[in-house]
């Protein structure tokens, strides 16, 4: 069958995991398609959901929670949304100011992610005390897994975000020039601004998203639902594009860097854009160094498959973050929006795929392997900084 659009226009955001999409580009992976694909750089996370919802992007990197929250008109415009590729695992972190991180020093009794919770906890319990404002902490958009794995950590210790502290949404490369001004304490963002705050001086990383949910899912591909069912063919030559790209990636991502800089995709110094892939970015109350697997994993793991379960945990942290108004039955739009059918018609002839769309969270702690299409899919590990197990089958999702 032939590619029904040529002609196309994706929107993405200025991180180092929009990477699949500009390696595509540079690489002639899409034109490899027979796509002419002009690539957009977008301000925020709100304009690129506004621009795919409205028609003016064909398709775009989003925040894998944002897939869900348009199509259940949470927080602004309803439209039904599908994803069909998740384009890499990991990527975030928490970074804090100097000041607050050498406050957390003071009151830390172990340098584990759990103690630094525990560490802030203490803190904000002193402010309200001492009736001092609350701590003031960013993630770059409601509907994420930033806020949703910041939450996680911060209840992990007690410590109620929605409560304790205040929360604000920020465009990722605004952070460090907030944290700098001291408008904010700390925030939660994708790389590379948390090592760009770090590199200039701003601030401390403290925990990386690796070690709130290791190989948690971040970001998507993601299209409208009628743009999906009126473009099968050239939805599917998009897919294929973006995983050449994404196998490219992990198989030397310091190569692939580079390729940031062309046409100022993400305008940073690029030994800042490698700090995290060459263990230079220190981490933790310990700041201890931090390799890859902290990070990014663009292909390896199976980190390209729409695990429904992973929607699942997040409709789960909408609800518990109080974004779910309770009438709203958000398991009828799991499968309409997590298209992992539509990945196995496009995969399923060149390799094993998982033949299951769900699996528990929080049970391995090293590479493991599910059963497969075509013999075992190995998988990363899975554990949650709390030690908890996420079963979907449990999940008030699924009711």
């Amino acid at each position: 069958m032939s590619i029904e659009k040529r002609k196309l226009k994706l929107g993405y955001i200025p991180l180092t995991d929009c990477l699949p999409l500009v390696a595509a580009a540079e690489l002639g992976l899409f034109a490899d398609e027979g796509l002419e694909v002009e690539l957009s750089r977008e301000a925020s996370w709100s304009t690129v959901r506004d621009k795919l919802i409205v028609g003016e992007l064909d398709g775009a990197q989003l925040l894998a929670p944002m897939a869900l929250s348009a199509t259940l008109g949470l927080g602004g415009l309803r439209k039904p949304m599908v994803t069909a590729f998740s384009l890499g695992l990991n990527g975030n972190a928490i970074t804090v100011s100097n000041a607050l991180f050498a406050e957390l020093g003071l009151h830390a009794e172990e340098a584990s992610p759990l103690g630094a919770a525990a560490a802030l906890g203490k803190v904000v319990a002193q402010r309200r005390e001492r009736g001092r404002q609350p701590l003031v902490l960013a993630t770059v958009f409601p509907f994420s897994n930033h806020n949703y794995l910041l939450r996680y950590w911060l209840a992990a210790a007690g410590v109620d975000a929605g409560r304790d502290i205040k929360l604000v949404a920020l465009p990722p490369s605004q952070m460090g020039a907030n944290l700098r001004l001291g408008h904010i304490d700390g925030f939660c963002v994708g790389e590379p601004w948390n090592s760009c705050a770090v590199a200039e001086g701003h601030g401390r990383c403290l925990v990386t998203g690796y070690e709130i949910w290791q190989n948690a899912p971040e970001k998507v591909f993601g299209v409208v639902g009628d743009w999906a069912m009126q473009h099968p063919e050239t939805h599917a030559a998009l897919l294929r594009a973006l995983d050449r790209a994404c196998a490219w990636i992990d198989d030397d991502p310091l190569q692939a860097l580079p390729l940031l800089h062309r046409g100022e995709h993400v305008d940073v110094p690029i030994e800042q854009l490698q700090m995290p892939f060459n263990g230079e970015l220190h981490v933790g109350l310990g700041q201890q160094r931090r390799g890859r697997d902290h990070f990014h994993v663009f292909h390896r793991f199976a980190a390209n498959f729409p695990w429904r379960s992973h929607a699942c945990w997040m409709v789960d942290q909408m609800a518990r973050s109080g974004q779910l108004p309770d009438a709203v039955m958000a398991s009828n739009v799991i499968a309409e929006v997590w298209r992992s059918d539509i990945y196995r018609a496009v995969f399923g002839d060149s390799r094993s795929l998982p033949l299951h769309d769900y699996k528990s969270e929080g049970e391995h702690h090293l590479a493991w392997q599910c059963e497969g299409s075509r013999g075992a899919v190995t998988l990363g590990p899975d554990r949650l900084v709390d030690a908890a197990v996420y079963s979907p089958q449990s999940s008030p999702a699924l009711a």
